[in-house]
């Protein structure tokens, strides 16, 4: 009835007694029988009802009626009084949060959400920092929040944030908020749809959240390296030159061979080398070992011949040495095309999910076809273990393995920061996966404490309180200090030069095999 936003003006007139002798007495007083029915009435402090009483013919006192608690006794503010002079004169233009913060020793009550029961006895001293960070930051706002407000707090504790079930009732903390068990929540949750209307939530964030993260991987694991030193457009003019040089020496070696009777007698050298006529697979191997910097057995004689070869060597060396100076280079790269959630479906990275309540929820919550695709084939396949994990596990592996690891990235940083050498937390890179804000505090919907408790949110981030606990609890991306490291080449950089040669071999043995058979007919 009295619940904010509603606004309440009530008047009250003078009570008049006449007296009983000749002369006539008027004695003006009022019925404070009124004043008591607001002792058990619910006019909280984000009431606004104010009553105007009338002493004179044209001047009303103002006051303001709230109860700090239903506990506590009904509070009379003197708003100011009316005059038909003077108008509104105002005693105070604090806004009610301001005025009624003082909840005289009102007892509050809280949740805190655990996933280890252990963490009861280290809300304040920073040990075991990664377990439950979030209940362990926001503990103290409770306690400040708590204070400012001159109230006392008690708390009890859960292992669940809360979800709906399918009768659509709620768990855990939010649960206990829908059915006004407690008033204000001890551990942010995120801003999610469904919680719209069941709970309220407050401007106080805690500035972390849940994402994959993971070592950006080499460039071999994901593309061929050999192709990527040069455009495609020089590729392409590479091609045309080969071509060109390849026609141009098959017709100086052909007019080479058949102008062969009029060389002189100082070519004879030059005839014993070259007694067979020329075929096109020959002008294809001299062009190949020119190119690839291997060599070549053919030796040009005449001078187009010869202009035609020294071209060719000449371009090749050219190529070959910004060739190879690239792929040094692409060697020790590293890559960044792994940037969104289809990016991580495709990659070679295997996942894994810390094994927390809220993960295991919105995990399985998802109609996007890409994220149950994740789900299903990366996190839990069929018929193998399922990457559920927790988050040292899942840290170490993104370590020594091509692994991307969804889990709180506060406190997957500092142990990162713990654990890795200085060049291992190079190329270290986020994708958000459950796309939703940093969790935030949660009181009452409607609650009658939600202006007191709103300001003494801003209030909180203005001295800076709300961040001295960030700071000792969470750790902010490590910074790369040393990208230098001794990278082995293994079979993945190897890979289009082993399956180049195992398609030579395989091709050579066909025609060995179809050589034979011509030979044995």
């Amino acid at each position: 009835m009295f619940i904010a936003p509603t606004k309440w003006l009530l008047f009250q007139d003078q009570k008049t007694i006449i007296g009983n002798d000749d002369n006539v007495n008027l004695t003006f007083t009022y019925d404070d029988s009124v004043l008591e029915i607001f002792e058990d009435l619910a006019i909280y402090p984000d009431s606004d009802v104010i009553l105007a009483r009338r002493f004179d013919d044209d001047f009303l006192e103002l006051l303001s009626i709230y109860r700090p608690s239903p506990q506590r006794g009904v509070i009379w503010e003197n708003r100011g009084n009316w005059t038909i002079k003077n108008g509104l004169r105002m005693s105070t233009f604090d806004v009610a949060s301001a005025r009624r913060k003082n909840l005289q020793q009102t007892a509050l009550k809280s949740c805190l959400v655990m996933t280890d029961p252990n963490t009861i006895n280290h809300l304040t001293d920073f040990k075991d920092k990664p377990i439950d960070p979030v209940t362990k930051a926001n503990y103290p706002w409770i306690l400040h929040l708590v204070n400012r407000m001159n109230a006392t707090i008690s708390f009890e504790v859960t292992n669940s944030w809360g979800y709906r079930a399918k009768n659509g009732s709620w768990s855990g903390m939010i649960g206990m908020l829908e059915r006004r068990e407690i008033d204000i929540g001890g551990t942010a949750t995120f801003l999610v749809p469904e919680r719209i209307g069941v709970v309220q939530y407050i401007q106080l964030y805690t500035h972390t959240s849940s994402r994959f993260v993971f070592r950006r991987p080499l460039l071999s694991t994901v593309s061929n390296i050999f192709i990527l030193p040069f455009q495609q457009n020089v590729w392409i003019a590479i091609a045309v030159f080969l071509i060109l040089v390849f026609c141009l020496l098959y017709l100086s070696i052909k007019w080479e061979y058949f102008t062969r009777d009029r060389l002189t007698k100082s070519a004879a050298y030059w005839n014993q080398l070259n007694p067979n006529k020329p075929t096109v697979s020959d002008n294809f191997l001299i062009l190949l070992g020119a190119f690839s910097q291997q060599g070549y057995s053919y030796e040009p004689y005449r001078v187009s011949s010869r202009i035609v070869t020294l071209m060719l060597l000449l371009a090749s060396l050219s190529l070959y040495a910004a060739y190879t100076a690239n792929i040094v280079g692409l060697l020790q790269s590293t890559t960044d095309s792994i940037k969104t959630v289809p990016d991580l479906l495709n990659s070679p990275l295997k996942l894994g999910v810390q094994d927390v309540v809220y993960n295991r929820y919105y995990f399985k919550s998802f109609q996007d076809p890409v994220k149950k695709t994740i789900l299903e084939q990366r996190i839990e396949p069929k018929g193998s273990k399922s990457n559920w994990m927790s988050i040292e596990e899942g840290i170490r592996r993104v370590r020594n393995e091509l692994f991307a690891f969804h889990g709180e990235i506060g406190t997957a940083y500092q142990l990162m920061q713990d654990t890795y050498l200085e060049e291992e937390k190079c190329g270290l890179t986020e994708i958000d996966f459950l796309n939703v804000l940093y969790p935030l505090l949660v009181i009452q919907e409607q609650s009658p404490y939600s202006e007191i408790i709103k300001t003494g949110a801003l209030i909180l981030r203005e001295y800076g309180l709300k961040y001295h606990e960030e700071y000792r609890l969470y750790t902010r991306k490590p910074v790369c200090l040393s990208q230098t490291s001794f990278i082995t080449i293994g079979f993945t950089e190897c890979y289009f030069a082993l399956v180049t040669m195992g398609y030579g071999i395989f091709l050579s043995v066909i025609v060995f095999a179809f050589e034979l058979l011509w030979h044995k007919r």
